[in-house]
């Protein structure tokens, strides 16, 4: 009787350290899958601030004022005003 309960003891015991071992290895395959997510989240930041840092560049330049003055003398040929005059319209 003694011999049969410690087997059961025994296979318990080898049960537990099974269950464990899977866990472990569960455990470890998580963190090299979060590890790999990691980076792949940090080369697509560098990615998505190279652009942000393009966009911001090309958004000051397009909004210049040098830019507007320049893009309304030559495409809409608008002229600087140098002196007022003051029109009368009568009915």
């Amino acid at each position: 009787m003694k011999k049969n309960l410690l087997i059961y003891i025994l296979f318990i015991n080898i049960f537990f350290l099974l269950c464990l071992c899977l866990e472990t290895i569960k455990i470890r395959w998580q963190f090299s899958q979060e590890y790999e997510n990691n980076a792949y989240l940090k080369v697509a930041k560098n990615k998505l601030t190279e652009i942000n840092f393009n966009l911001q560049t090309e958004y000051y330049h397009q909004s210049s004022p040098a830019k507007v003055e320049r893009h309304a003398k030559e495409i809409l040929k608008m002229v600087e005003i140098t002196k007022i005059t003051n029109l009368d319209y009568e009915k």
